[in-house]
C-alpha cells in the first residue's frame, strides 16, 4: 500500500506563546546561570531545553535578562577597559581573530560591549562618537588585527551592535505592517501613525479606529503592536511610557505582543484603565462593528472612510455625529 508523503513540519505542534510563571522563571534561571555568549544561550534554549516554546519568545526573554544584567553591572564595566586592553595586547599573538570572542565569553560580556570598553581605553583622547563610528565601521580601526576581531564580535553578537539594531527595527516594522493588513482584512477602518502625526498628535498608537468596535464586549479605540514578549515588568513600563496616554486620550484599546506574554500580564491591575493584552490579532468572530444607517450617510462619507490617509476627518468624530448607529451586529 502506498503511503501519502508527509511534508516536513506538517505535523509539528504550534509553539506556545503564553508562559506560566514557573516556566518563565526556569527560563530566566537558565539564562542567568549560563556561562558563555548570549547567542549560544539562545541556541541551547531553542534547540535543547524549551523546544515547544515560541523561539522568538525565548529570544526576547534572553534580550531582557541580558539587558537587566548589563545595567546592574554598568558601574563595574567602566573600570574594566584597562584590564581588557592589557589582556588583549598580551595574548593577541597567541590566538587567531577569535580572541575578543573568547574574552567576551570568559568575562560574561556581550562581544560588542567588550569591544566598546576596549576601544574607549585604547582611544582615550577620542570622543565617544568616534568609538561609535569605529563600532559601526570597524575597517576604520588602524590596527588590522583588532579591526578583524571587532568585526567578528559584531557578527557574533545578537544583543548589541548595528546588525542587531537593524534586525529589530525591521522586525518591528514588519509586524506593524502585519497589524494593518489583518485590520483591513477584518474590515476595520483606521488611521495609522502617519495620519495621526499629520493631525498634530505626538504619542500615537500604531492604529486608531475611525469607528470603535467591540472585542468580547470591550470597546476598542486603538491597537498597539509589539514585536516582543510581554513579561510583567516590560508591560508595566509600556503602560507608563505609552499605553496610559493612549487610554487618556483615545479610550480603551489593545496591545498585541506577537511573541507571547507571561500568564499574569493580562490580569495586572495596571490594565484596569482600559488595556486588553493579546498575543495575536483578535479573532474575527469576537469582533462586533457598528452598522451605520446607509440611507442617512452623507454622499462623501464612504470615500472619506476608505481614504483615511487624507486626514480630512478628525479621528472620526464628525462621522459618528452625522451618521446615527443603527445596530451592533456580530461578524459571521
Amino acid at each position: 500500500m502506498s503511503q501519502v508523503p508527509v511534508l516536513a513540519g506538517e505535523n509539528e505542534q504550534p509553539k506556545r506563546k503564553i508562559l506560566s510563571g514557573g516556566e518563565y522563571n526556569r527560563i530566566c534561571q537558565f539564562i542567568n546561570g549560563f556561562h558563555g555568549l548570549a547567542i549560544d544561550c539562545e541556541f541551547e534554549l531553542r534547540n535543547r531545553f524549551f523546544k515547544d516554546v515560541e523561539p522568538m519568545a525565548l529570544t526576547c526573554i534572553v534580550q531582557s535578562e541580558v539587558s537587566n544584567r548589563t545595567k546592574s553591572n554598568h558601574w563595574k564595566q567602566d573600570q574594566r577597559g584597562k584590564k581588557l586592553l592589557k589582556v588583549y595586547d598580551e595574548q593577541k599573538n597567541l590566538y587567531d581573530n577569535a580572541l575578543l570572542i573568547r574574552m567576551a565569553s570568559v568575562e560574561a560580556l556581550n562581544p560588542v560591549a567588550l569591544c566598546r570598553m576596549l576601544l574607549q581605553e585604547k582611544y582615550k583622547a577620542q570622543h565617544r562618537s568616534h568609538i561609535s563610528q569605529l563600532l559601526r565601521h570597524p575597517h576604520l580601526i588602524d590596527d588590522p588585527q583588532l579591526a578583524a576581531n571587532v568585526q567578528q564580535c559584531i557578527i557574533s553578537d545578537n544583543q548589541e551592535g548595528s546588525i542587531t539594531d537593524l534586525r529589530r527595527r525591521i522586525m518591528g516594522e514588519e509586524y506593524e505592517l502585519k497589524l494593518k493588513n489583518l485590520a483591513k482584512e477584518a474590515g476595520v477602518h483606521f488611521y495609522d501613525e502617519q495620519d495621526l502625526r499629520r493631525m498634530g498628535y505626538d504619542k500615537t498608537p500604531d492604529i486608531k479606529m475611525i469607528l470603535p468596535f467591540l472585542y468580547k464586549g470591550s470597546v476598542v479605540n486603538w491597537i498597539e503592536s509589539k514585536a516582543n514578549f510581554g513579561d510583567t515588568k516590560k508591560h508595566k513600563f509600556n503602560i507608563q511610557q505609552q499605553l496610559q496616554s493612549y487610554c487618556n486620550r483615545f479610550g480603551p484599546g489593545i496591545i498585541i505582543y506577537w511573541f507571547g506574554y507571561h500568564e499574569e500580564t493580562p490580569s495586572l491591575p495596571d490594565n484596569n484603565i482600559g488595556i486588553t493584552v493579546l498575543a495575536d490579532f483578535p479573532a474575527k468572530e469576537d469582533l462586533v462593528f457598528m452598522q451605520l444607517a446607509q440611507e442617512e450617510f452623507p454622499a462623501e462619507t464612504p470615500a472619506t472612510i476608505e481614504n483615511s490617509s487624507t486626514g480630512s476627518q478628525l479621528l472620526g468624530e464628525p462621522i459618528i455625529a452625522e451618521c446615527p448607529i443603527k445596530e451592533l451586529t456580530k461578524l459571521s
